[in-house]
């Protein structure tokens, strides 16, 4: 008797319950792929802006580290004339050398493509060299999809001496000759748009900024004292 009535039982999920049961399980499943593609897209961002910084740190210091370079002879100014806030120009000499060969180096951001560009020496002295300027003897490309910071920075600006210290104001641009002389101090800085994709693209460009003093020695106390680019 019992075998028959289970058979005959009609209980179960009625059409109601299985909708209801679909829908609340259609609403964790779109939850979590919500969340799920959320995740990829933030963390696709972070890793290209990552790599934006990684890849500006390593073109910067190079930038620097040719600025730190740039003292091969005493009270002799290496940053050149006619320098601008997007084409930095100066001479310096590979570190190592025990006769060093001078180079003249101009760095240039053209469009979104931060270059270097390597002009042979062609003769005189100190400081009246002279550089083969017809055709590089060497270009290279440091970066791409650099910009300013903001539209009013520069990615070059230029500073002297005041009062035993580094200016508070830039020199203006571009340099003078009066400009060139007086500079101790370059400061580089500008912004990296991340790669890579669509999401990436999102991502907050990368900045980042340094500098190199121009000196052999260190400042002196005295603020009076004059304060020439490699003294």
């Amino acid at each position: 008797m019992l075998r028959q009535r289970l058979i005959r039982d009609e209980r179960g999920t009625t059409l109601p319950e299985l909708m209801v049961g679909l829908s609340a399980g259609l609403v964790v499943f779109v939850g979590l792929t919500t969340l799920i593609v959320v995740t990829l897209h933030t963390t696709t961002r972070v890793s290209a802006r990552v790599d934006a910084t990684q890849r500006a740190r390593i073109a910067i210091t190079k930038v620097v580290d040719q600025l730190h370079s740039a003292c091969i002879a005493p009270k002799v100014p290496p940053i050149r004339a006619g320098s601008t806030d997007t084409a930095l120009a100066f001479v310096r000499a590979p570190g190592g050398a025990v006769s060093p060969v001078p180079i003249l180096t101009v760095i240039t951001l053209s469009g979104t493509t931060l270059s270097q560009s390597d002009y042979a020496y062609a003769g005189g002295n100190a400081p009246l060299w002279e550089f083969d300027e017809s055709e590089p003897a060497s270009t290279r490309q440091l970066m791409t999809h650099v910009s300013p910071t903001s539209p009013s920075n520069p990615v070059f600006s230029y500073y002297a001496s005041s009062n035993g210290a580094v200016s508070a104001t830039p020199l203006a641009q571009p340099l003078s000759t009066t400009g060139a002389s007086q500079t101790i101090f370059v400061k580089v800085a500008f912004q990296v748009a991340p790669t890579g994709g669509p999401n990436a693209e999102a991502a907050t460009p990368a900045r980042i900024q340094g500098g190199a003093t121009l000196r052999l020695t260190s400042a002196s106390f005295n603020k009076a004292a004059p304060s020439a680019p490699c003294q």
